[in-house]
């Protein structure tokens, strides 16, 4: 495990690679040292845990680049630790898995993850990947969401305290989820179409298709306890797009949105 003792001051976070590759985790160590971000490193998720924990007495701002398939502890399990812990709830995290196909990817989404790639992968994709995602987060900062405060039914939306409660329970979303959410507060009872979804929360310069989208909302409605086919907050119009509901028809109760 290594971490530079010196933080480097400006806008570039550090770089926190979790694989149990060495020469996948030398490769991209040097790949991101190039680019002049700050690195640390860990091989597994007893190892990263503890590291975040050193992170997080130390004030960094930090990138995860996980490795979902890890011996000790799982990168799911890592990704919930994450998203659960007070210092990381908006870090992001990009999921790397040599499994392919749609169950890691979604599972991935599920637990937290903000973006996913499958092994074997490109050093210029992931670079731009991370890229992307950092300009994602800063473009998504909390802080620049018109205050919100949105009752509905069992589903309460707070922006300035950035709070989501369902049936008086906190739920935690990742920094998309939260931003998806809001958007469709902000834009309740008409269609959202995925295009117009996508330009508002994404950068421009990243690629991001409507299977990506999916995966993000399936996740959001996982964590409302929605269902597609009966849904009490998201519905889904085929070939539209979303339709976030402005009548809550199960609790009679009245809600409402400050601006």
């Amino acid at each position: 495990m290594t971490m530079d003792s010196k933080h480097l001051p400006g806008l570039k976070p550090l770089i926190l690679i979790v694989d149990d590759e060495p020469d996948l985790i030398t490769l991209l160590k040097r790949l991101f040292e190039r680019e002049k971000y700050q690195v640390a490193t860990a091989r597994d998720g007893e190892e990263a845990l503890w590291m975040l924990r050193r992170i997080a007495g130390q004030g960094h701002q930090v990138l995860v680049i996980l490795d979902l398939m890890l011996p000790v502890r799982s990168g799911f399990e890592l990704c919930r630790f994450i998203r659960s812990h007070p210092a990381f709830s908006s870090t992001p995290v990009l999921a790397i898995s040599a499994h392919t196909g749609t169950d890691a990817k979604v599972r991935a989404f599920e637990e937290g993850a903000d973006d996913f790639m499958e092994k074997p992968f490109s050093s210029r994709e992931l670079l731009a990947r991370v890229n992307a995602l950092i300009r994602r987060c800063q473009k998504m900062d909390e802080g620049n969401l018109p205050p919100l405060r949105f009752s509905f039914g069992p589903l309460v939306v707070d922006t300035e305290r950035r709070e989501i409660l369902l049936n008086g329970t906190e739920v935690f979303l990742t920094r998309l989820e939260f931003r998806i959410l809001h958007y469709f507060v902000l834009h309740q009872g008409r269609v959202v179409r995925k295009d117009e979804l996508i330009n508002a929360l994404w950068d421009e310069a990243e690629p991001v298709g409507d299977d990506n989208l999916k995966v993000h909302v399936h996740a959001l409605r996982r964590k409302l306890g929605d269902r597609v086919h009966q849904p009490r907050f998201i519905e889904t119009l085929r070939g539209f797009g979303y339709r976030f509901k402005n009548r809550w028809e199960d609790s009679g109760v009245d809600h409402n949105v400050r601006r």
